[in-house]
């Protein structure tokens, strides 16, 4: 088990970007994440994680859909949290940038709900399949 896991996911742009024409300078490959420079193409940097999401176009083969998220993230972090270790996940970056519909989703909608609810459901799934009736649960914050 690792105690750390860092992901990283490209979003598809918003109105503003495409009415600016923005252009697409990231890339991925496995875990790793390449960016261009934008004005001076022959510079990039390249960062490798251990997850690299491609979300930007749900036509591309690569396509990190919410569930596949989940799969990567969410399930580990329940199985986890069942075995007695303290789990946490946070979001961070810009606004704007794919936080809460990585996070959140649309938690009524069962394709494009994001990690917190997904997480929720198989929380409350594993308590209602567990036939130990000895076995208790509590949840602090």
């Amino acid at each position: 088990m690792s105690s750390v896991k860092v992901a990283v996911r490209v979003r598809p742009f918003n109105n503003r970007e495409i009415s600016n024409n923005a252009k697409i300078i990231i890339t991925m490959a496995g875990s790793t994440t390449t960016i261009t420079g934008g004005n001076a193409p022959d510079r990039t940097h390249s960062f490798n994680f251990d997850y690299s999401y491609w979300s930007f176009n749900k036509n591309d083969s690569n396509f990190a859909s919410q569930q596949q998220v989940y799969q990567d993230l969410g399930v580990e972090m329940l199985d986890h949290a069942f075995e007695g270790y303290n789990v946490c996940i946070f979001a961070y970056g810009q606004t704007g940038s794919g936080k809460s519909y990585t996070m959140m989703g649309k938690p009524n909608d069962e394709n494009e709900m994001g990690i917190i609810p997904r997480l929720c459901n198989h929380l409350f799934q594993k308590i209602h399949d567990n036939l130990d009736l000895n076995l208790k649960y509590s949840v602090e914050y």
